[in-house]
């Protein structure tokens, strides 16, 4: 995830302590909430793994919902794993690791749904990154992407800039190449705001087989 140009882990790791007081926290709780009810859609997963958990707040809202699954949260920042195992001190159903997406500590096959939310456009080796999660989820498991992407004409204007704030947003063409790459058979997005800001979610599928 760390890109030595960016400093995004070191800059993740210094604001881990007050992270959870910033004002941004709003939106990341309105990011959250369509995508804990596109996690708990269909089938109950028994596990979920979040990369680039942060400190821990969607898998927080996810366990209200889904109290009996193993939850998992990965993130490159030790700073915010350590605020986030004290959130979940004692919670057995719930471990997090320190690692980058393109190295996930995590058994092939092993997840029913893999998430990350706002964190994608700071993951520096996207197309190993995508064929890790595919790896690790099984037969017919789900990716849910919730992202800033350069799609629309906001998200166009936007992507210029993208370098200054960790890899860069994708568009639509470049996120299906990226998917289709990383072995996922289908995948579908939709606006989480409107037109003028862009936030979507993508949610991509490995095949059955």
């Amino acid at each position: 995830m760390k890109r030595a140009h960016h400093g995004d882990v070191a800059h993740f790791n210094r604001w881990a302590a007050s992270y959870d007081r910033t004002p941004g926290q709003s939106l990341f709780a309105r990011v959250h909430r369509p995508v804990v009810d596109a996690v708990c859609a269909g089938s109950v997963p028994q596990r979920v793994v979040d990369v680039g958990c942060g400190t821990g707040r969607l898998l927080e809202a996810l366990l209200a919902r889904l109290p009996g699954a193993e939850l998992v949260g990965v993130d490159p920042a030790e700073g915010m794993i350590s605020v986030a195992r004290s959130r979940f001190a004692g919670e057995p159903h719930v471990r997090f690791e320190v690692a980058t997406a393109d190295h996930l500590p995590l058994d092939d096959g092993c997840a029913d749904v893999v998430t990350t939310t706002l964190s994608f456009h700071h993951w520096e080796r996207q197309e190993a990154s995508l064929r890790e999660v595919a790896r690790v989820l099984g037969p017919g498991g789900r990716l849910l992407i919730a992202d800033i992407f350069g799609i629309g004409f906001v998200g166009r204007l936007l992507r210029p800039a993208a370098g200054r704030h960790g890899v860069g947003y994708r568009n639509a063409a470049e996120l299906a190449g990226l998917l289709r790459d990383a072995g996922f058979s289908a995948w579908r997005r939709r606006s989480l705001f409107g037109p003028v800001v862009p936030v979507f979610l993508a949610e991509a599928r490995r095949p059955q087989r």
